[in-house]
Parts: C-alpha cells; sequence; structure tokens
C-alpha cells in the first residue's frame, strides 16, 4: 500500500471515532433543563381549555424569565406537592428547579431558597352571612376557620396574635362547603380565590363580613442545590428589576381586577 493510500485509510479510519468523541463531549455539556414551579390555584395558574398554563403567577414567571433570557418550562403543581418539589435535596449538577412561593417558609419546607420578592398579596379573613367579623379581634371570638395547610405557612403569625381556632382543610373549595355547612364560622386566605372558587361553586351567597388579617409575600425561589447556578443569579436579577419597574405588581392588579369582576 502506498503512503498516500495509506494515509487517507488512516484518516478514515480515524473519523468515527472523532464523531463519536465530539458527540459525548457535547453531551456532558449540554445545559440541564430548568423547571419554574407554580401553584395550582384560581386565579394563581390554571390550565386553559387548550391545556396550556395561565394565570397570575404564570405570567409573572413567564416575565421573569423573558427578562432573563432563560428558556424553561412553567408547570402548574398543587401547593403542598410545590413546596416538596423545591424543598427536596437534589445533586447540584442536576435538574434546576425554580418556584413562586408564598413566604415565610416554615417547616418542613425551610430547605426552600428564596431569591426576589415577586408581589404582596393581601389575606383575608370572609365570614358566613349572620357572623359578625367587623375587626380582626373579632377573630377571637368567631370560632372555627377554615385554613388550607398553605395557607397557614402565611397565617401561622395572625392565627397566633388573635388566637384563633383552626380547621385545617385540604383546600379553599372544601373550606367553604364547610362554611356553607356551618361547620365553621370563617375561612382565610387570598381574597380573590376565595371569590372565585365561591363564584364557580355558587356559594357567594354563602359569604358575609371580611377584614384583611395580613400580607403574604411571594417569591422567586429555588431548590437548595440550585443556589449557586449561574442561572440563579441572572433570574434574582431579572426578578428584582422588574419588581422595582411595578411590572410584576401591574401583572397582579389586572388578574385580580379580572377576578373581581368575573371577567
Amino acid at each position: 500500500m502506498t503512503p498516500t493510500r495509506r494515509t487517507i485509510l488512516s484518516l478514515l479510519l480515524a473519523l468515527p471515532a472523532s464523531g463519536m468523541t465530539s458527540g459525548i463531549a457535547a453531551a456532558q455539556t449540554a445545559p440541564q433543563p430548568i423547571r419554574v414551579l407554580v401553584p395550582e390555584l384560581p386565579v394563581l395558574g390554571e390550565r386553559g381549555a387548550d391545556g396550556e398554563a395561565r394565570g397570575l403567577v404564570v405570567e409573572q414567571a413567564q416575565a421573569i424569565l423573558d427578562r432573563a433570557g432563560i428558556r424553561a418550562t412553567i408547570e402548574l403543581l398543587p401547593v403542598v406537592r410545590l413546596y416538596a418539589e423545591l424543598a427536596r435535596e437534589r445533586p447540584s449538577d442536576g435538574l434546576k428547579i425554580y418556584g413562586m412561593v408564598g413566604v415565610p417558609i416554615r417547616e418542613p419546607y425551610k430547605a426552600i431558597v428564596p431569591l426576589a420578592l415577586t408581589m404582596g398579596v393581601p389575606l383575608v379573613a370572609v365570614a358566613r352571612q349572620g357572623v359578625t367579623l367587623a375587626k380582626p379581634d373579632d377573630l377571637r371570638a368567631v370560632g372555627p376557620v377554615a385554613v388550607t395547610a398553605t395557607g397557614t405557612q402565611a397565617l401561622v403569625p395572625a392565627i397566633q396574635q388573635y388566637g384563633i381556632t383552626v380547621q385545617t382543610v385540604p383546600s379553599t373549595l372544601n373550606g367553604l362547603r364547610m362554611l356553607a355547612h356551618g361547620r365553621v364560622n370563617a375561612v382565610m386566605g387570598i381574597s380573590s380565590v376565595i371569590d372565585v372558587v365561591a363564584r364557580e361553586n355558587n356559594l357567594t351567597d354563602q359569604l358575609g363580613d371580611r377584614v384583611q388579617v395580613s400580607t403574604m409575600e411571594a417569591w422567586l425561589s429555588c431548590d437548595p442545590a440550585t443556589r449557586d447556578a449561574p442561572e440563579t443569579a441572572i433570574l434574582r436579577d431579572a426578578a428584582e428589576a422588574l419588581y422595582r419597574e411595578g411590572r410584576l405588581d401591574a401583572i397582579a392588579r389586572q388578574h385580580f381586577q379580572k377576578a373581581a369582576t368575573g371577567s
């Protein structure tokens, strides 16, 4: 075999190995996927008729991703599962998970890392018809109050301050049904969520007096392993900038107004 033919053959034999090596390197350096978790609740995060996620927090999350120039999958999850996913330990080089959660964060979810404030949400107590609730202090004597498990996280200070007797319920709808049957005398939670759930289930006529008892802060957060990821700093900066500019508040106002009018 001549030197020229030998050289050509050697090059041809080397090509597949070289291509395979490049493929392995590309796979090793491919960016890990990013998930952004949003609470599946009326107004905040719902699935439209087309199956797509929509709602106040979905729009806020997308605005943050757009500003950051980061692509991610926005997923709706039941609130308890969302908190559990964010608090779960995972490898630092694995899937990066962010979420929009209410603070303060309490056990068993203390591992969640808050990154940037996205909005403040009024929390109210709504009494059933015939029960007087003119001021927060009336909660001391109002009797059992329905609060969801995740709502309890944000309402602990108010519950302790007013000595509220809490009946933990799995959902706002469950609490409103208990209200309608006289098993609790009030429900506590996000005002617009209570109103929308009541309206969609023909329970609006059961609602009476209401008072604001607290404000819940919502924060862009991440799981512990993602705290120091490069994307985390970028997303934090994007969220902080949008909050300063009033963009996140504008999104919230728009959705809360729609919820209030039923549009």
